[in-house]
Parts: C-alpha cells; sequence; structure tokens
C-alpha cells in the first residue's frame, strides 16, 4: 500500500502523462468560463445556482414524491447501491479489525459521489471511454463495473474512512471531504482531488466541457491521485486523522 505522500518518482510518473495527453478539439464548443458567463447571462446566477444543486441532489430518508426533507446528509447514503461487491467486502473487514472503533465506521468521499453523475452527463461516449481506458489499470476493483459512474464512485482513491457523519462536527454533507495529515495539512493525493471536484463543478455550472481541459483539469489529476494510492482498495484507518472534541464528544480533521 501506498503511503499518504507518494514517492518522487511516482509523481513524475504520474505527471509526465500530462505532457502526452491530446488537446483536441473542445467537445462543448467553448470553455469553461466562457459557457459560464453565457449561461449566467441568460439565466441568472440564482436560476444557475438552484440548477447545479438539483443536479447533485441524492435522495435521502425524508425523500418522496412530493418533495425531500430528512436529515440532509446527502453524500453518504445509507443504502449499498452505489457500492460493489468489492468495496463493501473490504469495508466490512476492515471494521471487523476494529471493533467498536467510532473512527473506523463509514467510507466518506474525496469528490462527493453525487458530483459524478451530472459531470458524466456532460461528456462525450469516447470522453467517458477514456476515462475506463485510463483509469481502469490504476483502479481495477473500481472498473469491475461496467457502469462508469458506478466505477467512479467505488475509486479507490478517492475513499477516506472515519465516523459517522453524526459522530463529526465537521461533517461537509455533500462537499468536498479532503484527507489531512496529523498537521492539517492537506494529502498529496486529496490535492488532486480537490483540483479535480472546483473543476467538475465549474464545468457543471457551465454546462461545457472541452477536451483539453477534460485532459488537463479531470483526467491527468485523476491519474496522479489513483497512482499515488495503488491498485489495491486498501481501505486504510491511518490514512484518516480524527481529533476528539470534549466538549461536544464528535471528531473532526485537525
Amino acid at each position: 500500500m501506498h503511503a499518504q505522500a507518494s514517492s518522487e518518482a511516482e509523481y513524475a510518473q504520474a505527471r509526465s502523462r500530462r505532457g502526452t495527453r491530446r488537446g483536441g478539439a473542445p467537445a462543448g464548443g467553448a470553455s469553461v468560463s466562457e459557457a459560464m458567463l453565457a449561461l449566467q447571462r441568460t439565466a441568472g446566477n440564482a436560476a444557475v445556482t438552484a440548477m447545479v444543486q438539483r443536479s447533485r441532489h441524492e435522495h435521502g430518508d425524508g425523500c418522496g414524491p412530493t418533495g425531500c426533507g430528512g436529515s440532509g446528509v446527502v453524500q453518504r447514503a445509507k443504502a449499498k447501491d452505489w457500492k460493489l461487491g468489492s468495496t463493501s467486502t473490504e469495508l466490512a473487514a476492515v471494521k471487523a479489525g476494529h471493533p467498536g472503533d467510532p473512527l473506523v465506521d463509514t467510507l466518506h468521499h474525496i469528490i462527493p459521489k453525487s458530483l459524478f453523475q451530472p459531470f458524466l452527463a456532460l461528456l462525450s461516449p469516447s470522453q467517458v471511454l477514456q476515462i475506463t481506458t485510463d483509469l481502469a489499470p490504476l483502479a481495477p476493483a473500481a472498473f469491475a463495473s461496467p457502469n462508469t459512474d458506478k466505477a467512479l464512485k467505488n475509486l479507490p482513491a478517492n475513499f477516506r474512512i472515519g465516523p459517522r457523519p453524526e459522530d463529526r462536527s465537521d461533517d461537509p454533507g455533500s462537499g468536498l471531504d479532503v484527507n489531512t495529515t496529523a498537521s492539517g495539512n492537506t494529502t498529496p493525493r486529496s490535492e488532486q482531488l480537490e483540483n479535480v471536484y472546483h473543476y467538475m463543478e465549474a464545468a457543471i455550472t457551465a454546462g461545457a466541457v472541452t477536451q483539453t481541459d477534460f485532459d488537463t483539469l479531470f483526467l491527468a489529476p485523476m491519474i496522479d491521485a489513483c497512482t499515488q494510492h495503488g491498485t489495491a482498495i486498501n481501505i486504510d484507518p491511518a490514512r484518516a486523522t480524527w481529533v476528539t472534541d470534549p466538549a461536544t464528544g464528535k471528531y473532526h480533521k485537525p
């Protein structure tokens, strides 16, 4: 299993792929910034924000035919519909090895899983195929699923394990949830995934993805993160550092 910070050789190998990735013609016909401005001029900022929020929503316990309510924590639904068997099996084994440990309980996604489906909806078939071609060798367990959305939701590099959302004082809901070191710094792998997260949000808001941005702002940092992680699932409790708040009895990152 790779440590949180990869070796210099791993970084060089992953980053060198950026220089060989093709520039290609725009898939969406405009840059993210141009498309975002056009959309905002047409619909207004408030309408665009509302549209993005609707596209990212995942139904929770309180959702029904007339509306949604419930806890509001949509990032980690308790239903196992998003988990592959390999993910569920390893999570169960890790928890069995740490019986009763509240810090080894729940899988958290660094990039929220609710972001993948609306992003994939913007891509061409060839771009979706690129994701599988480039990431499957680095995350074979995830890409055992032919469903690219499900494969990305099971991407091991995007996991962190920790306490239940209700036991955290810093739970991000459907937002970014990076790994941090004991000193509170974002880990190198999470830095790459954070870059992907911000790009995906901007692309969804703009409603457009160019080939160049897709190659350099999505695939390249995803390859970096998966290379740092390694090919095994490796749900490793040592990666997640948590601090206890004696006043509330809850946990948070440093």
